[in-house]
């Protein structure tokens, strides 16, 4: 297919979800549209639109105050400045995972040749406290900030990982567990973390682990918690809990979320009110509700809604189901749909809930869904959207091999919201800002690592 006719495509797809976006996304009375962004309701002003595909970046950023965002890219730990400026802030001895941040410093995890470099800089000067080096790879998370600790995990080869504790004043080794990233800390300074290799789930496609470990402050062990089904991720509540998604397994204890008390007794468990689905990640957490977007396996008309739950009871609260009303249809030129023979003249593309939400000081939740951003309130109720790329999302075709299902072409990353309220995006090749004006959260946990600076600790600590 040639240059012209994919160009084509994309403008007809970009202008068919511009003028359906109001009747598809509720009924937010305000739209406007600049650059081939599309903005409605309460959802905040444009930003930059910075391309950052030549730096190879890994998401989430370190979001901080003042607006400038801390992102991973390839050997170098990358500053975006306010306006969308890119520069290189700190350089590591190997490829660098997410960064994390407290006011004790900015840690970079970093690998090379098989082995891990962990770097403390001074989080004002950036100039380099400490290096300390770990047996085996990283596994791609950032460090988790436990006070006098910084929790590290590395992988030998394998499935098997390990759990390092490391002196935060002078990055000496302190302890190790067989274990797996990323770790949290909870309420009371203590670590959560899976340990036991348990394959892999089969519908999320990510590893399971079987037991979930719960240590002290000091590192001493507590309890462990057994799971059959397997456990695909973890997140820590404000009160000592611990929410965890289980794996694949037979019957109802498959694709799960279970709140685990303090002490390790199971308090409730929820299963979505879905044919054949997934919570395929960890839940975001807030004092009152824990959130999560539940994935289905693809059929006619697949619906993938965002469950708010009650965080004392497990009782469902609400769900939001109207991602998948944002489609398009497009006819008369071929375009190539993944699990297609040939190149196909029918199309269709949604959008569905892509990441877990962010969370607003005020309560209003940000949800990526393929190429948008739509904002709700605590209530589930619809505020507006942001829509910057019509193109993405899942896609139907009428060729007769895919049998009329769904192709998920790419899940994009949930944003990130600073603490001025600029919300962030990417989609891997570029970064985008929204002004808000709602700042991030003091009391949530915002998947995946607990918030706008990715230190891994419950809400509130």
């Amino acid at each position: 297919m040639d240059t012209r006719k994919i160009l084509m495509i994309k403008v007809l797809l970009k202008i068919s979800a511009a003028s359906l976006a109001l009747t598809a996304c509720g009924s937010p009375d305000v739209c406007s549209t600049q650059d081939g962004v599309t903005v409605c309701g309460s959802f905040g002003t444009r930003g930059y639109v910075t391309n950052v595909q030549a730096q190879g970046i890994s998401w989430p950023p370190i979001a901080v105050a003042d607006g400038r965002l801390l992102v991973a890219g390839n050997n170098n730990l990358l500053e975006i400045a306010p306006d969308g400026r890119v520069a290189s802030l700190i350089q590591a001895p190997g490829t660098v995972a997410a960064a994390s941040s407290d006011s004790s410093g900015v840690y970079v995890v970093s690998g090379k040749d098989g082995g891990t470099t962990l770097q403390a800089f001074d989080p004002t000067t950036r100039t380099l406290r400490w290096s300390a080096a770990l047996d085996g790879s990283p596994v791609g998370t950032p460090a988790a900030l436990a006070g006098s600790s910084v929790i590290v995990a590395t992988n030998a080869g394998g499935s098997g990982a390990t759990i390092w504790r490391v002196n935060a004043a002078d990055g000496s080794k302190a302890t190790q567990r067989d274990g797996t990233s990323p770790a949290v800390i909870a309420a009371d300074g203590g670590v959560r973390y899976l340990s036991t290799p348990n394959g892999r789930d089969s519908l999320a496609q990510v590893p399971m682990f079987s037991t979930l470990v719960a240590e002290d402050a000091s590192g001493k062990e507590l309890w462990r918690h057994d799971e059959s089904a397997g456990i695909v991720d973890l997140a820590p509540g404000n009160s000592g809990e611990t929410y965890i998604v289980t794996g694949t397994a037979s019957g109802q204890d498959s694709h799960v979320l279970r709140r685990v008390n303090a002490d390790g007794a199971v308090a409730w468990t929820f299963q979505p009110g879905c044919g054949d689905c997934t919570v395929a990640a960890a839940p975001t957490v807030t004092p009152d509700a824990v959130y999560f977007p539940v994935w289905e396996t693809r059929q006619t008309k697949p619906v993938d809604p965002l469950y708010a739950v009650d965080a004392k009871t497990g009782a469902q609260r609400w769900t939001f189901d109207g991602f998948d009303n944002v489609s398009v249809s497009i006819s008369g030129a071929k375009i190539v749909v993944p699990g297609a023979q040939d190149p196909t003249t029918t199309t269709t593309t949604r959008h569905h809930p892509a990441g877990r939400p962010v969370v607003a000081q005020d309560g209003t939740l940000f949800i990526a869904a393929d190429g948008a951003v739509v904002s709700l309130n605590k209530d589930g109720q619809l505020l507006g959207f942001a829509q910057y790329d019509a193109a993405a999302g899942e896609v139907k075709s009428n060729d007769f091999l895919t049998l009329g299902q769904w192709q998920n072409t790419g899940v994009r990353p949930s944003p990130v919201l600073g603490p001025d309220g600029t919300l962030y995006v990417s989609d891997g090749q570029t970064v985008r800002s929204f002004k808000t004006g709602l700042g991030a959260s003091r009391t949530a946990w915002i998947a995946p690592y607990g918030g706008p600076t990715n230190d891994g600790r419950a809400p509130g600590m």
